[in-house]
């Protein structure tokens, strides 16, 4: 298995590499339109940049607990949409209201320093991320463990013969419609009962602005193309 640093110290090298060819897009004069040299700039610059973006999700996935990771991976999407907001809004209110300078000029400092520092916090996280996602290697390990460990079955096997036999305890019980592995917190396992309750939440959610759109948001007279069934107009604005 290939160590665990080099993800990071090649998400720090291509977004460091990708500095260069968008500041050629930006600063080569040897082009006025759309040809070969600024396509040639454009796709190996996306093709270095989109290295980081699409390896630091596996990263946040292997150094948090199942329960946590969709949590942790919608608020690591929305500080990239923050970003996306801020950057124009700071190079239009920053750089060019303040200093003065121009759009070009002003993604060429942009681009230097934030993606530098971008490389380098990168490069420190060879030194964290093996050691945090070995822990959490660890913990999932003896999670698993003690999870086997319930009384459902065991498989022995016979190292002579290599024939395996299968033996169950004889007071398994399974409580309902919940899965063999699940847990009693919902938040960290699948859940058969869990399951059913989202799809009904979201089956009466639809079919709650189903509703909406019928009623058009209008009550009963404010004209003969708007008109909508009485029950539904009561059941959303009772009297």
């Amino acid at each position: 298995r290939a160590d665990r640093r080099y993800l990071p110290l090649f998400m720090s090298l291509t977004t460091l590499l990708g500095i260069g060819p968008f500041l050629a897009l930006l600063d080569d004069s040897t082009y006025d339109h759309a040809s070969l040299v600024p396509c040639s700039y454009a796709f190996a610059g996306g093709c270095l940049a989109s290295m980081p973006s699409v390896n630091v999700r596996p990263c946040i996935i292997n150094v948090n607990p199942p329960e946590m990771r969709g949590a942790v991976l919608t608020a690591a999407n929305l500080i990239i949409n923050a970003a996306r907001g801020a950057g124009p809004s700071f190079l239009t209110a920053i750089f060019m209201g303040i200093w003065g300078v121009n759009r070009a000029t002003g993604f060429n400092i942009m681009i230097i320093i934030f993606w530098t520092i971008a490389s380098i916090q990168l490069a420190l996280l060879a030194k964290t991320l093996p050691v945090d996602q070995e822990k959490m290697e660890t913990e999932l390990k003896e999670y698993a463990m003690s999870s086997m460990d319930v009384g459902y079955g065991s498989i022995s096997i016979d190292n002579d013969t290599r024939d395996g036999t299968e033996s169950y305890r004889d007071d398994i019980t399974f409580d309902g419609d919940r899965s063999l592995f699940s847990i009693e917190n919902q938040a960290s396992a699948f859940d058969a009962g869990a399951a059913r309750r989202s799809l009904q939440f979201m089956g009466d959610s639809i079919r709650e602005i189903n509703d909406d759109l019928d009623l058009g948001f209008c009550n009963p007279t404010c004209g003969q193309g708007n008109r909508v069934d009485q029950s539904v107009y009561k059941r959303h604005f009772p009297e």
